[in-house]
């Protein structure tokens, strides 16, 4: 398994995070489209937009995966049958399914076929299984070990993708049924509600008397996020490092991505040992996340008193009104907070992705000044090409979000 190149695979869920992925580093890409996938509550891809990405990812050398990967009844087969023919005409790069019915049409019609960690694969027999049937690729379950995953690989020619970052479920392998039970929206059906993810009451009652005891209120449910930059030399065998986050907003997809991509490198370039991981978790304390945890690599994943918490946050300033890309000058009117030099900022837009730089030029009328207050056009000196109709956020310090329990994980 020497001299591996893990894939790095993003999310996609807008085009915003599409060409920030991309900027990233990201060597594929996977979304959904319609209603048949596991973000299908959000999804708001269609087949043109499909093309559209397909043709964006074609011109970057980014591969493009379409998720097929909920529960399919009989009345959504003719549904799937139009689809995968869709996606055969456009070309996509590969389709990522778990339903027989997906699974069969898919491979009748010749397109590299991914397997869902939907299927729960966990052992080496159930993948030899899939193989026979033409399955290129498989995502094991997440509860499998690093040695299990390690063993699949070794027994099978099958590609491996493991997760290596983001959000995790409290129910095995996300069959869960609390959102359908409450709000009677299936998560097997993309409709994930996600109510683990709120505060609950706890209280014991006693049978006997009746008398209720309370416990307190907690997030006893949220799953903690994976995490692994901190074991990634451990997982550089896999042949594609899958982040989770089609959800997720632009800022993380673009530094997540990036961590993750920049850890790759260091580790193919025998930089490892050298330059370590801890500048990178750094960048992942600035995107809100929950508390970190290692996920079934080396036991049980952890679960329970979770919030979210962040090293920065961002307020909107305003937006970019023109572009003068000889002098890479943009003219940004102040709509909201003000801005200073020295200020981080973020530029979002569609095609732009996302540009974070410092603030070290700002001029009116070819006059320097140090503050655009609410207001203003400035000229601002950009290190990369932006767009017109770009949104422009500061970006602040938020102190006092890393927990104890959050340094213990990374520490050991």
């Amino acid at each position: 398994m020497a001299g591996k190149k893990p894939e790095i695979l993003a999310p996609v869920g807008h085009y915003e995070g599409l060409s920030a992925v991309i900027k990233a580093g990201a060597d594929a890409v996977y979304m959904g489209v319609g209603k048949i996938n596991q973000r299908a509550l959000k999804t708001t891809f269609t087949i043109e937009d499909v093309k559209e990405v397909r043709k964006i990812t074609a011109d970057a050398g980014v591969r493009q995966y379409v998720v097929l990967n909920s529960i399919v009844f009989e009345e959504d087969l003719p549904y799937i049958n139009e689809t995968l023919h869709q996606l055969k005409e456009i070309g996509v790069d590969a389709v990522v399914g778990w339903d027989m019915a997906v699974l069969s049409k898919s491979l009748e019609l010749g397109l590299e076929t991914h397997l869902s960690t939907m299927a729960s694969v966990s052992n080496s027999q159930a993948a030899k299984f899939y193989e026979q049937m033409g399955i290129k690729r498989i995502v094991p379950a997440r509860e499998v070990k690093l040695q299990g995953l390690l063993d699949i690989k070794k027994k099978t020619n099958l590609e491996i993708e493991i997760f290596v970052h983001g959000a995790m479920c409290m129910a095995v392998s996300g069959r869960c049924f609390l959102s359908h039970d409450v709000f009677e929206k299936s998560a097997n059906r993309g409709e994930c509600y996600q109510v683990c993810r709120h505060e609950f009451d706890v209280k014991i009652v006693s049978k006997n008397t009746g008398t209720e005891f309370f416990l307190g209120s907690d997030y006893i449910l949220s799953a903690k996020d994976l995490m692994t930059l901190n074991f990634a030399d451990k997982l550089i065998w896999a042949d594609s490092w899958k982040i989770e986050g089609r959800n997720k907003n632009v800022d993380y997809a673009y530094m997540v991505v990036s961590a993750y991509r920049e850890a790759r490198d260091r580790i193919l370039e025998g930089q490892w040992n050298k330059k370590g991981w801890q500048d990178l978790v750094d960048r992942l304390e600035r995107v809100y996340h929950r508390q970190w945890d290692s996920g079934f690599y080396f036991g049980k994943g952890g679960f329970g008193l979770n919030r979210s918490v962040a090293k920065e946050k961002k307020v909107f300033v305003g937006e970019i009104v023109k572009f003068y890309p000889k002098i890479s000058v943009a003219e940004l009117k102040v709509i909201d907070n003000p801005v200073e030099i020295g200020d981080t900022i973020h530029i979002i837009g569609k095609k732009t992705g996302l540009v974070r730089q410092k603030v070290l030029s700002m001029q009116v009328e070819r006059k320097n000044i140090n503050k655009a207050e609410k207001g203003m056009v400035v000229g601002l000196k950009t290190e990369e090409r932006v767009r017109v109709g770009d949104k422009v956020y500061l970006i602040k310090e938020v102190e006092g979000s890393e927990s104890r329990e959050q340094k213990e994980i990374l520490t050991g």
